[in-house]
């Protein structure tokens, strides 16, 4: 009787050790035949862009997809709130702001690495259809009753650049005391003037509107004209395809949209006198 048990009991642990075995191969094989996930690469690109610029843009970012099958997107704001957002969150792939200071500020935070100079923008004023506060000149702006809206001096490229000219042209605290908005972005500027909530705007003359407003020229010694530059940010993870978008932008095609949208495009003659 011992004997049987002996032989059971040998048989049994022969069974079970064939059965554990049998499961941990199959496992193996199991784990072998999966196949390892494909990850595709990202090849949109996001791209931080001064709110002015939109019209333009928009049409050069489809033209850009159609060329290389990379789509854009845009963040449109003022060229100072996009400069903070990108040392916040260290994301994207462009920068494209108003004036060159901005892209310089950039660079030596560390943010920019490549640049291209694309336009100009050149100021302007805009006053309603009709020009009810007759204004002819900066100079008309100080005049007593006169509601003028400027950009935010210390936020968009467009007001920091006409508190430099207002302050050339010792025409600052004139301005300011008539100042009845200064603004986040130039877009909203277009909206005073538009709706007669102001007699008059200093904006980007790229962004003048025939159909709603009439345009005042501010002569090229008094005025004040800023290049647009387009960079690639350090921390891109599609820097091929940000330095690709870079060119595109500089490039004779792209420079030819903003054209068909009032911008003087780079190395304009009659600004480097």
């Amino acid at each position: 009787m011992k004997k049987w048990l002996s032989v059971f009991l040998v048989l049994l642990v022969a069974l079970t050790s064939c059965m554990v075995c049998g499961c941990t191969e199959t496992q193996a094989q199991t784990s072998d035949a999966t196949p390892t996930p494909v990850v595709e690469e990202n090849t949109n690109l996001m791209v931080y862009c001064g709110a002015g610029l939109r019209e333009p843009m928009d049409v050069i970012a489809q033209k850009f997809t159609e060329k290389e099958g990379i789509d854009v997107k845009y963040t449109y704001g003022g060229s100072a709130q996009l400069l903070s957002q990108i040392e916040l969150v260290k994301q994207g792939d462009a920068y494209m702001p108003g004036a060159r200071s901005y892209i310089d500020s950039a660079i030596k935070k560390g943010f920019v690495d490549e640049t291209e100079n694309v336009v100009y923008h050149v100021m302007a004023i805009v006053v309603p259809k009709g020009n009810p506060a007759n204004i002819t000149t900066l100079e008309d702006l100080t005049n007593e009753k006169v509601r003028v809206a400027i950009g935010e001096p210390e936020g968009p490229a467009v007001g920091k650049a006409a508190k430099k000219m207002l302050e050339k042209d010792g025409l600052w605290e004139g301005v300011s005391d008539n100042t009845v908005v200064r603004s986040g972005t130039v877009n909203e500027l277009l909206v005073y003037v538009s709706m007669n909530q102001a007699d008059a705007a200093i904006i980007w003359a790229d962004l003048y509107n025939p159909e709603s407003m009439e345009l005042i020229d501010i002569p090229v010694e008094e005025g004040f004209v800023k290049i647009v530059p387009v960079g690639t940010l350090s921390f891109s993870e599609n820097k091929e395809n940000a330095v690709k978008f870079m060119n595109f932008v500089a490039s004779d095609e792209a420079k030819s949209v903003f054209r068909e949208h009032g911008f003087d495009t780079n190395h304009e003659p009659k600004y480097e006198a």
